[in-house]
Formats: structure tokens, sequence, C-alpha cells
């Protein structure tokens, strides 16, 4: 990883690329010495430190929680994940009343009219898939990497290079988009603006998404406080207020006043950073910029979805030093590392190739109603639980539960 030493190089090179560019243009109302880009992606980073500090305390981890849950009936664990979503619709509801505004994320487009449901489907079994035979999705895999795990180390690795290689030209313009564009809804032809759950009852304005978001946010809490019936850690239900919480800080970041000045300012930039817009918590393209970082590290390359990540496995390594849970762990056999590398491979593909993970589409894209993000995450866990009921089915071994503590 590049670790804090990665963020202050780019925080560097984007304050120089900054002074380098439009002269002539006034600064934007209240700047500080500091230019709103550089102060967007410093609120990034503490966001992101925070959401990566409650997700090693809380074990956070769906595909631990769905594993317990099918495997051993104990259903608390993936319960916590959506009391997250709940808390994720509830805060990103008042966000939308705070800013008098709806929210339109373009990174990734999850209330675009255009419906890729291929790519939702496919993706996310691909995905799910790959999240079961990794131990993890990307978030977990990088909190147990910052917690010392080797082998999450190596996973984290392969994630980043199959999101990368998604994202290269070749690999998607010449061998997915023939085809998979295809398979592609114009929700437009049928009177619809956009994808949004608040779209099919035929609901109109931020104040009926708003009000939507808070119902449904509501009742996801509601669901997930029965399932967890008897649960007495209370840790995990506060790491999941907190994980909610800093998706709705992400968005209030990049769509509110900070993120309308970095934008404007981006535009009179010579060479802007990429992935500028408005966006909250994603591994998916993250992952991809991070290996693109690191192979060309200047500012134009270190984007918000970087320092999402950094900040995140760094927020992780710090509560896990406190807590004293920062254990060193190497492979323990091959055919298990081999496995395991296999799976992050289709999960950095898969969360490419469906637009979102288990926190891009169950926690940023569900909070802002996005029916891709319903589709994409049932198409996630129906894969998850096509390979464990494989894996049952063939006796693999596989550490379930808590009772391997450093393995989800």
């Amino acid at each position: 990883m590049l670790g804090h030493h990665g963020l202050a190089a780019g925080l560097r090179r984007l304050g120089a690329d900054a002074r380098a560019g439009n002269p002539s243009r006034p600064p934007s109302e209240g700047t500080t010495p500091l230019n709103s880009i550089v102060q967007l992606l410093a609120g990034g980073f503490v966001v992101s430190l925070v959401l990566g500090g409650a997700a090693q305390a809380s074990q956070f981890c769906p595909q631990g929680g769905l594993r317990e849950a099918v495997v051993e009936g104990r259903p608390q664990r993936l319960s916590a994940y959506f009391a997250a979503t709940g808390f994720a619709l509830l805060a990103v509801a008042g966000l939308q009343w705070l800013l008098h505004q709806g929210l339109q994320p373009s990174h990734p487009p999850y209330l675009s009219p255009h419906f890729a449901w291929g790519r939702y489907v496919l993706g996310g079994l691909l995905f799910g898939s790959g999240m079961v035979l990794a131990r993890g999705c990307p978030l977990r895999t990088l909190v147990l990497s910052a917690q010392g795990s080797v082998p999450a180390l190596l996973s984290l690795g392969a994630m980043s290079v199959a999101a990368f290689a998604m994202t290269s030209g070749f690999v998607f313009n010449d061998w997915i988009a023939p085809w998979i564009l295809r398979l592609n809804l114009d929700l437009g032809r049928w009177g619809w603006q956009s994808q949004g759950l608040d779209a099919l009852p035929g609901l109109h304005g931020w104040q009926a998404r708003a009000l939507l978001g808070l119902a449904l946010g509501a009742l996801v809490l509601v669901l997930a406080a029965r399932a967890s019936a008897g649960e007495t850690r209370r840790m995990r239900w506060a790491g999941s207020a907190l994980i909610g919480l800093m998706v709705a800080a992400g968005y209030w970041l990049t769509a509110g006043p900070l993120g309308t000045r970095a934008a404007n300012d981006a535009a009179f930039m010579s060479q802007p950073p990429d992935g500028m817009g408005v966006q909250s918590f994603s591994f998916a393209g993250p992952l991809s910029d991070l290996a693109h970082f690191a192979m060309h590290a200047h500012a134009q390359t270190f984007t918000f979805g970087v320092v999402l990540v950094l900040g995140t496995f760094l927020g992780a390594a710090i509560s896990a030093l406190v807590r004293r849970e920062f254990r060193v762990q190497l492979p323990r056999e091959p055919r298990d590392l081999a496995r395991r590398l296999l799976g992050a491979l289709m999960t950095g593909a898969g969360a490419v190739l469906g637009l979102g993970c288990t926190v891009g589409h169950g926690l940023s894209g569900l909070s802002v109603l996005s029916l891709g993000s319903a589709l994409g995450l049932a198409c996630i866990f129906a894969g998850a639980l096509g390979t464990i009921w494989i894996e049952s089915r063939c006796g693999a071994k596989a550490p379930v539960g808590l009772r391997a503590q450093w393995e989800s």
C-alpha cells in the first residue's frame, strides 16, 4: 500500500498543478490558501479514516455475515451490514433536506436512465462468487490487510490489477463492450428520467425522494433489529451507524458547497484530477484508480477514490493497533492462497463490470434509491450463495464465522 507517504505526495503534486492552472481566473469565493480540490481530498481522507476504523472495530463483513447466516444460522452479522444500509438511507435523505436538492451521483452514475441490467447481473454474480473464494469483499480485504494479513494484502493487489485491467481500453472496449452494451434498457422511452426507486411509483422532486429514503431506511433498520434479536455486541451496530453516516459524509463533501467549488476550480486547471463529480464510498473504480496511481503517480491520477482507499486502510490499521489486534499472518497453504487470488481476480473484475460492490451498491447506491444497485446487490448475494453451496457440497474447508477471527 502507498500509505500516508503516497497521500502526502499526491497532495503536493495536486497543489503544484492547481497553481499552474489558469492564472487569469479569480479564486473561488471563500477559498483558503489550500485550494478547494485539496480541501475536498483532505475531507475525504478524514471521512475514510473513520470508516476504516469503524469497519475494523465492528468486524464489518457482508461475506462473513452471509456465510454465518447460511451455514450457522446466525444472522446477526449480516443484519449489521443491512443496518449500515438503513443508516445510510436515513443520513442521505437528511442530507438532501439539508442541501435542498436531490443527489445525482456521477461516479458511478447510479441514477442514470440507461439501465445496464446486463452489467448488474453478470458483474454481480461474478463479484459475489469471487468474494466468497477470496474470503471477503474489497472493504473487508482492505481491513484484513491493515490488520497484518499477507494473503489479504496479496488478494487486494489482485483485485486492483483485475479492476485496472477491466478499465483499460482494449479489455473492455474490444472484448466486453460489443456484447454487454446490448444488454441495456433506455428508461427514457417509458418516460422515466432516472432509475431511482422513486420513479417507479411516479414520484417527482427531491422532497419525495428524501421522504421515500427516510421510510425505507426506517424499515430496513427495524428488520435488521428484529433479525439481530438477542445480539449483545453493541460495537457492531455502532460501527454500522458510523459507516452509514460516512457514506452520507462522502456525498456531502462532493455534492455540497465544497464539492461544487472544487468542480468549478477543476474546470479551469490545465490538468484537472480524474474522477471529479458527485460520489461516495465504493471500492470498484477506486481500486483501479489506486493501481493507476501506483504506476503513474501525478496529480491527475490522484483521485477522490484513491484517497478513500488510502484513508480506509490507514483508519483500519490505526484501529487494529489501538485495539491490539494487529497480527502478521502468512499464507497457510498454496492451494488456499491460489483459491483466494482467483476469487480476488473475479471480485475486482466483477466490481468494475457490475458498476459496484457490496459498499458501492449496498450503501452508496441504495442510499440514493438506485434500482440498478438493488439488482446488482441481489445478484452479488445470489452469486455468493451459490458459491457457498458449492463449497459445502464439495467439502471445501473454509474458515466459518467468528471461529477464525482474522479471516472473515
